[in-house]
């Protein structure tokens, strides 16, 4: 009996000591969210004893946590700021530790706390940053990330260091623009689904509305760092470097549907593709791999001998088999730019198929703009009704901006274009039909839409 009762009371005691503990872990907790919020250093050492005591008491202790360490490495310089980004890195290696799912992808913010604070050698930034990438891809998702990776990749090539060669620069090239491109088709999706939430007439609301505009805001991210690899890897890809350097490789690579992928990949995006080397290269990964992106790599290669009825049916045949909607609408883009000098229609046509699988396509829209723009002797009984269609033009550039925040600007310039170049409020007010304003102008030509007059 006194076993028992000596038990029970070993057990009280440990529930009333874990509380008395919970409840110091919660009060210092409290303590270093409002010191983070106030950007009080306080916080750092509410952190301390956090780490120390209640390292596994809750997820918050590390989201709050890193403010703390970061506001301390904000504070420091020399030593004693290497000293805070060490320690930071040391955090993450915990965070990992009590909770995984929260703290993944460890390699990939060490690698960054030390890039971004300016901290220890190239060397061991690459390093961390190659580990993520090769055994923990899934969760290299920062953007500013690849590119250092692949930044300090190319310094090292360009120095001699390490014995990498052009091949080995393409590759990582090739390697991070796909992760790139992963991340790219996640948000876009995910974006899309709300475009087309609020196409149907309904209101986003407020949680929608800010995923929309991250969603947006991570999708610019990805394109700047793609528009910077690109900008680097421009001077190492010229036709006259690239011709030569396939031409080399091919005999040994005619069966390696990778390497003849991203060989016509690469020619095609440095416009290549009119050399014999982009046809050869292309039948043979349509013989090797009759895929989606082999019969699009055959398309163009009919439509640079000029046999445009044969490259429509090669980039359709494609885009059926596509079954990423991004590479879908990429394609029927493809197609649209064929036609957009010898049938509008047919143009924009295909330019709302790309839109139908990817509503956040903005360069759709803008194509049909031009479309619009350079049809005003197409349509319209007289002048006034046919410089009308430039207002038609604009409206296409504004929902080019709506769909993709990262043409705005450019959307926001054509537009600005199309309607100064439309009738004037003047021309409005005085037209010898009558005041025009807000009167609907109906396009009975291949346009088959209307617009109506702005009231100006």
């Amino acid at each position: 009996m006194k076993t028992k009762l000596s038990l029970l009371f070993v057990i009280a005691a440990g529930f009333f000591a874990e509380a008395q503990n919970n409840e110091a872990c919660t009060e210092t907790l409290s303590l270093m969210a409002s010191s983070v919020k106030a950007k009080d250093p306080a916080g750092y050492d509410y952190l301390t004893t956090l780490r120390k005591d209640c390292p596994s008491f809750d997820k918050r202790v590390y989201s709050y946590g890193e403010f703390a360490i970061k506001q301390k490495i904000d504070q420091a310089s020399g030593a004693e700021k290497e000293k805070f980004v060490r320690d930071l890195m040391k955090f993450y290696d915990e965070n990992y530790k009590y909770f995984p799912s929260e703290g993944a992808g460890v390699d990939m913010k060490k690698g960054l706390a030390l890039f971004n604070y300016k901290v220890g050698t190239n060397q061991e930034v690459f390093s961390l940053f190659d580990k993520a990438f090769t055994s923990d891809k899934a969760n290299f998702d920062s953007t500013r990330a690849l590119y250092a990776y692949f930044e300090i990749f190319v310094k090292d090539y360009e120095a001699g260091n390490k014995g990498i060669e052009l091949q080995q620069v393409f590759d990582k090239y090739d390697d991070i623009l796909e992760k790139l491109n992963g991340l790219e088709k996640e948000f876009s999706d995910a974006k899309d689904v709300l475009i087309s939430k609020e196409e149907s007439g309904q209101q986003l609301d407020s949680k929608e509305a800010k995923a929309k505009s991250r969603y947006e805001g991570n999708l610019e991210d990805i394109a700047t760092v793609t528009s910077s690899m690109d900008a680097i890897i421009v001077q190492l890809s010229t036709c006259d470097k690239l011709i030569p350097f396939y031409q080399k490789s091919f005999e040994q690579n005619k069966t390696n549907k990778v390497w003849l992928l991203r060989a016509a990949d690469r020619l095609e995006a440095k416009e290549c593709d009119g050399d014999p080397l982009f046809s050869k290269i292309s039948e043979a990964l349509l013989k090797v791999d009759p895929s989606a992106p082999a019969y699009e790599k055959q398309g163009i290669v009919e439509y640079q001998k000029k046999n445009i009825s044969k490259a429509v049916e090669y980039l359709n045949k494609a885009a059926e088999m596509y079954t990423d909607n991004s590479k879908k609408a990429n394609v029927y883009m493809k197609i649209a730019s064929i036609y957009s000098k010898s049938n509008k229609s047919q143009s924009r046509n295909y330019a709302k198929k790309a839109l139908a699988v990817k509503p956040s396509y903005g360069k759709a829209y803008l194509l049909i703009a031009q479309l619009y723009g350079s049809s005003i002797n197409d349509c319209g009984g007289d002048q006034f009704e046919k410089r009308a269609m430039y207002w038609l033009a604009a409206n296409y550039c504004d929902k080019a901006a709506a769909a993709d925040s990262s043409l705005k600007a450019t959307a926001a310039k054509m537009a600005a274009g199309y309607r100064a170049a439309a009738p004037s409020k003047t021309e409005i007010f005085s037209n010898p039909k009558g005041n025009m304003s807000g009167k609907r102008i109906a396009f009975d030509c291949w346009v088959g839409e209307s617009v109506t007059v702005p009231t100006l």
